[in-house]
């Protein structure tokens, strides 16, 4: 079986769940996080963006808030990965790393 990268991994999983679980529609979202070149950085950085933010957030109801990272087969979190879910997991977030 070939490896598969994290945009389709991601990809998969958003797609099941709002197939299987249509109500959980609207409270994952992807965190746009991959700026298009240095211009396009220093915007999103003044517009609030954060290095090593997770993937995507899951809002769930009567539960803390889910922080997703993708990772493909060999993957392995950045040290901002690392620093931001110590950051989530601080606030009370649930924090997974999905292969």
């Amino acid at each position: 079986m070939s490896e598969k990268s994290e945009s389709y991994i991601q990809s998969e999983c958003v797609r099941w769940l709002w197939n299987e679980r249509p109500e959980t529609r609207y409270k994952l979202f992807e965190v746009n996080n991959n700026p298009l070149n240095k211009i396009d950085g220093a915007r999103r950085k003044a517009m609030g963006m954060v290095a090593g933010v997770s993937d995507l957030i899951y809002l769930r109801d009567e539960l803390p808030p889910l922080c997703i990272e993708m990772k493909d087969e060999t993957g392995k979190q950045s040290q901002a990965q690392k620093d931001w879910q110590q950051i989530a997991e601080s606030t009370g977030a649930d924090y997974v790393i999905i292969r």
